[in-house]
This record gives C-alpha cells, sequence and structure tokens, in this order.
C-alpha cells in the first residue's frame, strides 16, 4: 500500500452509504496539491520560528517541553485561532514500541493514515493502521509537520510529554528491544501500511538513531542536549 491506497481506504470509508461515485483520482490530487502547499508553508514558517526560538536542539531538548509547547510555541504559531485540544493529554501508558524515545510519541491514534502524508520523515504506521513517531524530529521544518500530523488525527492521539516518562534505563531497555522492533517493522503488514516509512525506520535504527538515542541520554542525565565538542556520551 502507498499513500494513494491508504487515501483511498480513508476517502471510501468516510463516505455516505449512498452518496455518489467518488473521483479518486481528481479527490487524491487535491490531497496531494494540499500537501504540497502545506509543505512550502511550512518552509517558510520554519524560518520565522528560527528567527525567534533560534538554534533547535535546544529548543526540542528542555525538561520542560510539553509546558513550553503548550503555553507559548502553539500561541506563536497561531495567535489569532481559537485553543485546540491536541497535545494536551499524556498517553504514556498507552505508547507503543514503534515510537522512538524523546519528547513526542503516540499512544493509540485513529486509522485514517494522515500522519505519514503530513509528517512522512517521522511519522510510521503499524499493522493495526495507527501512528507512531519513529523519528524525533530534526529541525523546525520536521517539528512543524509533526505538529499539523497531531493536528489532524483525529482522536487526539499524540502527545509530547515524553522527556517527563523517559529515563536512561528506559532507553536502555528499548534500545535492547531493537531486534524485535525490526523484526515488526519488516511484517508483510507493517510494511504495507505506509509509504516506505517502515523501511525508513529500519534503516535509521542501524544507522544514526543510535547516535541520535545516546544523545538524548544524555540530555535525560543532564538536562540540556550535548553540546558541539561532544563529551563522553551515555552508552546504550
Amino acid at each position: 500500500m502507498n499513500i494513494r491506497a491508504i487515501f483511498i481506504s480513508w476517502l471510501t470509508g468516510s463516505a455516505p452509504a449512498q452518496s455518489p461515485p467518488l473521483d479518486i483520482d481528481a479527490q487524491l490530487a487535491a490531497y496531494n496539491a494540499s500537501l504540497t502547499e502545506s509543505f512550502r508553508d511550512i518552509a517558510s514558517e520554519s524560518e520565522r520560528f528560527l528567527r525567534q526560538y533560534g538554534e533547535f536542539t535546544a529548543f526540542l531538548y528542555r525538561p520542560d517541553f510539553d509546558l513550553f509547547l503548550r503555553r507559548q510555541v502553539l500561541f506563536f504559531r497561531q495567535p489569532s485561532e481559537e485553543e485546540k485540544p491536541f497535545l494536551y493529554e499524556s498517553h504514556w501508558p498507552k505508547k507503543h514500541a514503534f515510537n522512538f524515545p524523546g519528547p513526542f510519541y503516540a499512544g493509540e491514534s485513529d486509522t485514517c493514515g494522515t500522519g505519514i502524508g503530513e509528517a512522512p520523515e517521522n511519522v510510521v504506521i503499524d499493522g493495526r493502521g495507527c501512528e507512531y513517531i519513529f523519528r524525533q524530529p530534526a529541525n523546525y521544518y520536521e517539528l512543524l509537520c509533526v505538529l499539523n500530523a497531531a493536528e489532524v488525527e483525529t482522536v487526539n492521539g499524540y502527545a509530547a510529554d515524553g522527556n517527563q516518562h523517559w529515563t536512561y534505563a528506559a532507553c536502555q531497555q528499548w534500545w535492547r528491544n531493537r531486534p524485535q522492533l525490526l523484526h515488526d517493522l519488516n511484517r508483510p503488514e507493517v510494511v504495507a501500511a505506509n509509504d516506505g516509512q517502515a523501511q525508513r525506520y529500519a534503516a535509521y535504527l542501524r544507522g544514526e538513531a543510535e547516535m541520535d538515542l545516546r544523545r538524548y541520554c544524555y540530555f535525560l542525565e543532564h538536562g540540556a542536549y550535548p553540546p558541539a565538542a561532544r563529551p563522553a556520551l551515555p552508552e546504550v
């Protein structure tokens, strides 16, 4: 399955039983056009975020990120809009192993598949169709994509309070489960549910993920992201 198949499944499932036949190609073209426009807007918006907040890792990796996001960042992004409830709840008890450690994660989402369209570099879908964070945002562009994915997810299944729950020991335990995670990512139903994200996640786990996780463990232990002149990082 690819983004076309996911979109068709969502579209036909949401159509009334007696509705006229849907022009799938036209609807998909409109959906892709809206995503393209959204990504253009995000590219411009990310420059505004950089001017406002400066270096990204200092922005994202702070112990109080959840409160900072809800009390300042969301308002900075949309000051004139009515407050929206997404990212306001913790879903830690329902956190799935597909979530990579960090501030963002998802509990149980809807099964519409919109997340991989909104944030293709960060969101993966499991075999049931639920969305999870497979890579934490690496810059303001990806952050804004993740925020969009969280906003359009209809049951508010995303959360941003991971820093309040992850510990160094928990990250080590999660990393020890990597062989099982790689196995699950290779399941046919998981590969089919995504648009290449399962393969990207597996490649990430075999490559840069270990260093990213060690940096995050440093943050958990010291309360700040490791400086460029890198100190010894915790082992996982």
